[in-house]
């Protein structure tokens, strides 16, 4: 959130011009990116990756060249495998890893880009929680 405002809605709902940056040999695009015109240069603002079928692999948004906002990482059945939030370029908050299925696996909680702790489930269920060693 940047001052009170969910910077992904934020830039979901701009008038953005798109550049395809990368396509497979097929011509289906790989990567492309979202940019907003300000004072006659382009600055990135949403970017997305494809897998070579044309589903969505990743898609996030950027702030000054960073991963800032919501990113979402899919398996190649469509369903989500991960979701987390990034504050330029740092990972924050929980990050949540699904199965194939869209059942939770892995959650992980962040603070100033570490990673503290991961509770583990197993068939969506509860498993443990862990308390990780945290960086010096």
């Amino acid at each position: 959130m940047d001052n009170g405002i969910d910077y992904t809605e934020y830039i979901n709902k701009q008038d953005l011009n798109k550049l395809v940056i990368e396509t497979y040999p097929n011509g289906q695009e790989k990567s492309i990116i979202f940019y907003d015109k300000e004072d006659n240069k382009q600055t990135s603002v949403k970017e997305i990756h494809f897998f070579e079928d044309g589903t969505i692999q990743v898609e996030g948004t950027l702030k000054n060249k960073k991963r800032h906002g919501i990113w979402t990482f899919y398996h190649k059945n469509g369903k989500v495998w991960s979701k987390g939030e990034f504050d330029m370029g740092k990972s924050v908050g929980v990050f949540n890893i699904y199965d194939e299925k869209g059942q939770i696996k892995i959650k992980s909680y962040y603070e100033n880009n570490n990673k503290i702790k991961e509770d583990y489930f197993i068939n969506g269920e509860f498993y443990k929680s862990v308390d990780l060693p945290q960086k010096k």
